[in-house]
């Protein structure tokens, strides 16, 4: 399958689950996340993350831009991540950082079937090379060419009862539709924040 990929404009969507502004976030949305020129922005506020995510590749699309980049308001990426990813030319490029959860089930959120094909296994950071296909990642820090979506049967996202979550679902889908895997550039490293944010390397840092 061919893929006419260009250094078009770029779309930055924001999916804001609950009232919470981590600190620093915003004002490094603002002031420090670098963006091509006549990059736009769109964020939800008060919508279930499937609604979220289908409302906003929606509006993505209508916006004319070549890239939605996928930007969750608890992940702070370096400055020139986006700009990065975009460079890569990549259907699918997204960036790394940790997934939330307990700290003895804590990993990186980029994963790979599992050799057994009974579930996935995240990736390690010791990795022959930058940019690594995965099966899956997070929809925290990703950018997707409008193709992927134009090409993609609706919903986009979905969220079935006992399923898997809604980015699960939709690298799944692309895969099965598609045969297009993400890429993650194990160099466009992102904090995980909250209460705390935890790098790639799991060091905290307390936002108290």
């Amino acid at each position: 399958m061919a893929w006419n990929l260009q250094a078009g404009k770029v779309i930055i969507l924001v999916t804001h689950r609950d009232e919470r502004d981590y600190r620093g976030w915003r004002d490094w949305f603002h002031n420090g996340l670098q963006k091509p020129e006549g990059t736009q922005w769109l964020e939800t506020l008060g919508q279930s993350l499937v609604t979220a995510r289908n409302f906003l590749a929606m509006e993505g699309l209508k916006s004319g831009a070549e890239y939605l980049f996928w930007l969750d308001d608890d992940i702070l990426g370096p400055d020139n991540g986006l700009v990065t990813l975009m460079s890569a030319g990549l259907p699918i490029a997204c960036g790394l950082y940790m997934a939330k959860k307990k700290k003895e089930e804590r990993a990186l959120a980029a994963w790979m079937k599992s050799p057994s094909q009974n579930g996935y296994l995240p990736i390690q950071l010791n990795q022959n090379g930058r940019f690594i296909q995965v099966d899956v990642t997070g929809l925290g820090f990703a950018l997707i060419h409008r193709s992927i979506f134009e090409r993609l049967s609706q919903p986009w996202f979905d969220w079935p009862v006992g399923g898997p979550s809604e980015d699960f679902y939709f690298y799944e889908k692309i895969w099965r539709e598609l045969q297009v895997k993400p890429v993650v550039d194990l160099e466009t490293r992102c904090r995980h924040c909250g209460t705390f944010t935890v790098d790639c390397n799991n060091e905290f840092t307390t936002l108290g």
